[in-house]
């Protein structure tokens, strides 16, 4: 199916956040520091995250796996809005 130009979808879950948490997976409960590679909708027309996250620190070894925009959570909260002028970095 194609997108709709009068309703366009709404964009991935906080999709300028990359780092995550991580809540469980199939087998197990969380939660795991993650990194979200990338967003894509499922059949069923929900957003899921290609994540890379580490379930055990004591181990040398990294998991790359789909999760339901409902297993991740932001790392931190988002912060209040910048009040940088156009054009200049805010270094927060």
């Amino acid at each position: 199916m194609g997108s709709n130009r009068r309703y366009p979808r709404e964009p991935p879950p906080d999709s300028r956040r990359r780092h995550c948490w991580v809540l469980a997976t199939a087998h197990e409960r969380g939660p795991w520091p993650g990194l979200i590679l990338e967003w894509r909708r499922n059949n069923s027309d929900d957003w899921m995250a290609r994540v890379v996250y580490v379930p055990n620190p004591k181990e040398a070894k990294s998991v790359e796996a789909w999760f339901a925009a409902g297993l991740l959570r932001p790392l931190e909260p988002p912060r209040a809005p910048s009040r940088v002028p156009p054009g200049q970095v805010d270094f927060r």
